[in-house]
């Protein structure tokens, strides 16, 4: 199986042809990270790393998007760097203890939106005691235990999802811009732990992530007269980490924004794509433990607006951290250089999830 830090030598296996197309998304620098260790400390390093010498000389892969301007550096040493642990952690009591809140009774607990309810088979809409938009809604699942779902369950979800969206349009037709925020467990920030889903409908402009990538397509089609996130994908195609399932790209981005980030670029959120988004989510926590999580839906304007005319639904998800760290994820490098330190090879996750197609 290649590796990330392998990706200067996997460029070099390529045409001509498929490097430039790479280059026109991507810069990449491979560089080395050394230090001396004192010999007493060679023996911890050995315990905690694997081998001393690969904490004396560490292999460190950047790449920068050049069109979306953020960048990932790769170091799989950091995944092992020792990480303070909230004392006596216990998820199973803190579920037990966090059971019988608000959304356990969400009809007369939460609030409803002014056009009312939309009922799916596993969860109910609410509307958002503290919003960060206009429209600003919940969707509750009926489990408690946020990873606890199977498929139908979120099918149902997604599937209430589009009905709110819906339903929030024809209530006030100058909000048009749907994203979708799933949230899972406190390390993803979710204030409330019993599993559910946030929508909003913003009015005006899209939200600004949508805005720039929509701005960096249309740069890209006056360039080079190609569709901007077909070739984004065959980028990571190229690579051998992209795949397509009946009409869906999905791939493991390199240039992420969080660890593990897996993207799905779509037409619709229809059944076939929330059945990729199941099975991504199935694998991240099944094959990698992953407890917590962020999984955000942008979506063209529902009014058809000509200037969006192309723009696809992308879907990302990213992992969290484990639930007993005290040590957060984000850090200076994330906020302030827009550059993401990632522990784990993208190359392992697309093995993995591969395997659920």
């Amino acid at each position: 199986m290649p590796s990330i830090i392998e990706l200067p030598e996997t460029l070099a296996g390529l045409s001509q042809g498929e490097r430039e197309l790479f280059y026109r998304f991507f810069r990449v620098k491979r560089s080395t990270g050394k230090l001396v260790l004192p010999e007493k400390m060679k023996s911890w390093a050995d315990k905690t790393f694997g081998n001393y010498k690969d904490v004396e000389e560490q292999k460190i892969v950047k790449v920068l998007d050049i069109h979306i301007f953020e960048q990932a550096l790769f170091n799989e040493l950091r995944a092992k760097r020792p990480m303070q642990a909230k004392e006596k952690f216990d998820f199973k009591r803190i579920l037990e203890q966090s059971a019988g809140g608000p959304f356990s009774k969400p009809l007369s607990m939460t609030p409803a939106d002014p056009f009312g309810r939309i009922k799916g088979k596993y969860c109910v809409s609410a509307s958002n005691v503290a919003k960060y938009d206009g429209m600003h809604g919940l969707i509750i699942f009926k489990k408690h235990n946020p990873l606890d779902f199977t498929e139908k369950e979120v099918q149902d979800y997604f599937k209430t999802a589009l009905k709110w969206f819906a339903k929030a349009y024809k209530s006030n037709k100058k909000a048009v811009y749907p994203f979708l925020l799933w949230n899972c467990l406190w390390r993803a920030a979710a204030s409330i732990i019993h599993g559910h889903m946030q929508v909003v409908l913003g009015e005006g402009f899209h939200y600004a992530d949508a805005e720039n990538e929509n701005k960096s397509r249309k740069k890209y089609y006056n360039k080079y007269k190609s569709d901007f996130f077909s070739d984004y994908y065959k980028a990571h195609k190229l690579i051998g980490l992209g795949f397509e399932k009946k009409e869906l790209k999905i791939l493991t981005s390199i240039a992420p924004r969080e660890d593990k980030q897996v993207t799905i670029i779509s037409n619709n959120l229809d059944k076939n794509c929330v059945s990729a988004i199941y099975k991504v989510v199935k694998c991240l926590t099944k094959d990698f433990g992953v407890m917590s999580f962020n999984l955000g839906v942008v979506f063209p304007p529902i009014n058809k607006d000509v200037a969006w005319e192309g723009f696809p639904v992308i879907t990302r998800i990213v992992d969290r951290g484990k639930l007993s760290n005290k040590t957060t994820d984000v850090g200076g490098m994330e906020i302030y250089d827009m550059g993401n330190v990632i522990a784990t090879d993208p190359y392992k996750v697309f093995e993995k999830v591969k395997s659920y197609f």
